[in-house]
């Protein structure tokens, strides 16, 4: 009884193995599209795993097919029109599908312009797929090619090149077929062909695979081989072969994939990006036709991790999409691994594999760089990301003009030119928004060259070249003009004509606030030396102890270098000196402000000569009567003389006296001369110099 329950238990396990093991086989290897009847040829998927492809072919026609993957599942096959318009076009004679890593160009085979199988390709846009575009040379020769299968980077193109020699019986000869290899070189151009190891290309070759991590590669062979039980393999059928690129030159010999191969043939291998899912074309029975499977790949033949950026390029300004470049780069060797292109819908993917540090480079010619950077030394659990990406194809430009000493705003004439042409831009792109600040709107991708005048200053030009990576759309140039100047020498004589020297100068600029030590120093002689801002008024002041000084304004108004002859009078008694700038009100003895500039060097002047005392004598013009001007003219001296004494000038030193309009100067017939009359001398009474 216990052996027959044993029994009975084992054999419901075997049974249960056998179709659990059915069960396995069958999900691991899935017919796609099992209500599909006709037979199927040259499936192709995009790297996204989302869009599927195929031809169906009979005896009499063939027809092209697509199918999408929605919620896990996939749509029942519709015709694709595009292919079937150029199956009419070529006789049939079109195949060997393979899409770009975005899954917006599609390569393939056809007889399209020439009498031979070339090599194509057609971009989708939001109208649809283009017109076929040849590859070209060095890619095309006379010589029929089939199966392009492109890299993830787009930088390696795998082909089939038909040998001259054919296999099989006389009923169904088939033209044998090789490997080989382009590679775009820096000038993006394609370069080859560079041929795989013999290993690759022995017996004949079909529908090759490049994975998305650049390295693995998948392809059908009909060769004698073993496989890895050790068994036999049939050359009279394709089977799956699997190759690792080690580096740019070097590979890993093909292997046979057990765990995917049967006894009859399988073609078209392919993989998602993400490793998920195989697709081949095989069959299971003898009498079943050619059709697309889902198969589980061996982990040791799977190909390394990849991440998926995904995401929209759009115009800062106008939000419509932009078809950039997106260049793929190392970022620590700089080293490019990849170019690519978005779509007219501003729509881009790039496929970046583990291994690197990754900067990736979004622009457009005459647009602006956007930069976007991932350590991918280790994938994670992240397999995607999203990076929505805005370019620009203007900058503003942002001037603030200064002064380079005194650092407040000027407002100059600003001329912005494009360098290539010479020519001024127009107006309103150059705004002056306020005071020292100027906005300009400016393309991308060209020189400028900025000039800017100010009366007073000395032109300035500065260039801004927009040709290098521009990353910001507003920029802030702080331009500093230089002021013009004069260089003015100072001779100071006796009256004698003897050199007085060393004196001391003092200099005021009248307009605004300008450290005076910077405008004085002396030249080779020793003479005093100023440098003046054109434009500009100064008080200029030069004295020496023992002598009179000397007062004057100086407009400067050219930058004419020039050389001023002073004269400074020994102080003796009897010396006189006049001072037109101490004034008074109308018919009135107090001082006007304006006096006190001229009152406070009078103290100066006093100070530097503490052995001299002098007299204050004052004086007027012919208007009113003696009497009365000479009442005001004392006033207006003891005014003088009280001043001097606030500003702790000994009163001992200083005496006053009125000479009304005893002693004119000039005639009393002119307002002008009057004025003259109208004065404050200064006489030296005692001087106990040594």
């Amino acid at each position: 009884m216990i052996k027959i329950l044993l029994k009975t238990i084992l054999s419901f396990i075997f049974i249960q193995s056998v179709l659990m093991l059915g069960y396995a086989q069958e999900s691991g290897n899935a017919d796609l599209f099992s209500e599909f009847q006709q037979p199927m040829k040259y499936p192709a998927l995009t790297p996204d795993g989302k869009y599927l492809v195929f031809l169906s072919a009979d005896e009499r026609s063939m027809t092209a097919y697509e199918s999408h993957l929605q919620n896990g599942k996939w749509t029942q096959p519709v015709p694709f029109e595009y292919i079937n318009k150029l199956i009419a076009r070529t006789n049939s004679e079109v195949g060997g599908f393979s899409f770009s890593h975005d899954g917006y160009t599609m390569f393939f085979h056809a007889k399209l312009s020439t009498g031979y199988f070339d090599i194509f390709y057609a971009r989708k846009t939001k109208d649809g797929w283009g017109e076929p575009q040849q590859v070209g040379k060095p890619v095309s020769t006379d010589a029929d090619l089939f199966s392009p299968a492109i890299s993830s980077d787009n930088r390696t193109l795998f082909v089939l090149k038909a040998k001259p020699v054919t296999v099989g019986t006389k009923k169904e000869q088939e033209t044998c077929k090789e490997l080989l290899m382009f590679e775009k070189d820096r000038d993006d151009q394609w370069v080859g062909p560079k041929y795989l190891p013999a290993e690759f290309n022995t017996g004949c070759q079909e529908t090759p695979f490049f994975a998305a991590d650049n390295k693995s590669l998948f392809f059908s062979s009909k060769r004698a081989d073993v496989s890895k039980e050790k068994k036999k393999v049939q050359d009279d059928n394709y089977n799956i072969y699997h190759a690792r690129r080690i580096d740019e030159n070097n590979w890993f010999y093909p292997v046979y994939v057990d765990e995917l191969n049967t006894e009859y043939d399988e073609l078209s291998p392919m993989i998602n990006s993400r490793g998920d899912y195989f697709i081949l074309n095989t069959k299971k029975t003898k009498k079943q036709p050619m059709k697309i499977h889902q198969a589980t790949l061996p982990s040791d033949k799977a190909p390394a991790k990849t991440f998926v950026l995904t995401g929209t390029i759009t115009d800062l300004y106008s939000k419509q999409p932009v078809e950039a470049d997106i260049i793929v780069r190392d970022a620590v060797s700089s080293v490019t691994c990849g170019t690519y292109r978005a779509t007219d819908r501003g729509t881009f993917s790039v496929i970046l594999t583990q291994g690197r540090f990754y900067k990736v480079d979004f622009t457009k010619n005459n647009y602006s760089h956007t930069y976007y950077h991932k350590d991918l030394t280790f994938i994670g659990n992240q397999a995607e990301e999203t990076f929505n990406v805005t370019l620009f194809d203007n900058v503003n430009l942002e001037l603030n003009i200064y002064d380079n000493e005194l650092f407040y705003p000027l407002s100059p004439t600003v001329t912005v030119f494009d360098s290539l042409t010479g020519r001024p831009l127009d107006s309103q792109k150059t705004v002056n928004v306020s005071k020292g600040k100027y906005n300009s709107n400016l393309n991308i991708g060209r020189i400028y060259k900025i000039a800017i005048e100010s009366d007073s200053f000395e032109p300035y030009e500065t260039g801004f070249d927009l040709r290098t990576d521009v990353v910001y759309s507003n920029f802030e140039k702080s331009l500093e003009l230089k002021a013009s100047r004069k260089l003015l020498t100072l001779n100071v004589t006796d009256s004698e004509g003897n050199r007085i020297t060393p004196v001391e100068v003092e200099i005021k600029n009248l307009y605004r606030d300008e450290n005076p030590a910077s405008l004085l120093s002396l030249d080779a002689n020793g003479d005093p030396q100023l440098s003046l801002r054109t434009g500009n008024s100064y008080e200029l002041d030069v004295t020496k102890t023992g002598y009179t000084y000397f007062n004057t304004t100086l407009d400067v108004q050219t930058t004419t270098r020039e050389t001023k002859n002073i004269v400074l009078d020994v102080l003796t008694v009897e010396t006189k000196m006049i001072f037109n700038n101490i004034t008074f009100e109308t018919n009135s003895a107090e001082l006007n402000a304006e006096s006190y500039a001229e009152l406070n060097r009078l103290l100066g002047f006093m100070e530097r000569n503490p052995d001299i005392k002098i007299e204050i004598a004052a004086h007027t013009d012919d208007v009113g009567s003696n009497e009365y001007n000479f009442r005001l003219s004392d006033k207006r001296a003891e005014s003088v003389v009280k001043y001097l004494v606030d500003g702790n000038v000994a009163k001992s030193r200083v005496q006053s006296k009125g000479y009304g309009e005893l002693h004119p100067i000039a005639p009393n017939d002119s307002d002008e001369n009057r004025a003259r009359n109208r004065r404050v001398e200064i006489k030296i009474i005692e001087n106990t110099t040594n």
